[in-house]
């Protein structure tokens, strides 16, 4: 497969998820699936899937079509999406089960031909957030400059990792420029999909990138779920009760933290979103 030079790409960046433990309720993976879906898009390469799956636990599927069945098999993809502004690298599938440092080096090191000015690395963990209230998205670096431009944090945690930290260790060994993004979803509606947590992800993606990445397009999807959300929950007094607890705590919260300028920054975006412009 002919792969694209540098110099043919815009501007490339790196966006990665991977569904599984690093996705609650596969609200990163689905943010990547959604973009390919609705910008123009092809597929790169594949990374072999025999070396890094065990199939009794992540299992290919038998798929049916007019040319009869056939098998799907788990599989790691690279999709040059093409969006006005530049041009995205979107790595998205299943996290492996085996050889994650194999699997991270041959990842990197495919991720060097493209010369990205910038990775993302996508999740999704479950937390106490309400679902009535935006989700939180957090973003982490150790990359001293995208921590200056981007104004982020650094990254501190300690503890169990899945294949998004043992990525972006081996980014960092090759000095590439990465952060993490991480959204909040609701640990007691952790079924996906998850249009708000898609939302959320896009619409704090479409600020560090510099790009429209149709974060508006879901906001249609993502107050049918909430609705949903709200019917069900009102049909046991014990969880109506325990999202109302956390949405005092969240707005108790908001008000402490809450400035003039990020109250209108954040007016000026659900705007934007709607496609109307602020007075």
């Amino acid at each position: 497969m002919q792969h694209p030079r540098p110099e043919d790409l815009k501007n490339p960046a790196v966006v990665i998820a991977f569904s599984g433990w690093n996705d609650a309720a596969n609200a990163a993976s689905d943010a990547l699936l959604h973009l390919m879906e609705h910008y123009p898009s092809s597929e790169l390469e594949t990374i072999d899937a025999e070396h890094y799956f065990d199939f009794q636990v992540t299992r290919p599927i038998l798929r049916r079509s007019p040319d009869g069945p056939w098998i799907q098999w788990p599989h790691i993809t690279l999709q040059r999406v093409r969006l006005p502004e530049r041009d995205l690298i979107i790595v998205v599938g299943p996290e492996p089960n085996q050889l994650w440092r194999s699997f991270s080096r041959e990842l990197v090191q495919r991720l060097k031909r493209y010369e990205p000015s910038m990775v993302l690395l996508l999740g999704a963990m479950l937390s106490d957030t309400p679902h009535s209230r935006p989700l939180p998205v957090a973003m982490y670096t150790y990359d001293s400059q995208l921590k200056g431009s981007l104004a982020i944090e650094e990254l501190t945690y300690e503890g169990p990792t899945g294949i998004t930290g043992v990525v972006n260790q081996m980014l960092i060994a090759e000095g590439f420029p990465s952060a993490s993004m991480w959204v909040s979803i609701p640990h007691y509606v952790a079924t996906p999909p998850n249009p708000k947590g898609q939302h959320a992800l896009l619409s704090r993606m479409e600020q560090v990138l510099g790009a429209s990445l149709g974060a508006g397009d879901l906001l249609s999807e993502a107050g049918k779920w909430v609705q949903a959300v709200d019917e069900l929950s009102a049909e046991d007094p014990d969880v109506a009760e325990y999202i109302e607890q956390l949405e005092e705590a969240r707005d108790a919260s908001d008000v402490e933290g809450a400035t003039g300028d990020s109250i209108a920054a954040e007016f000026e975006r659900y705007l934007r979103d709607r496609g109307d412009e602020p007075g």
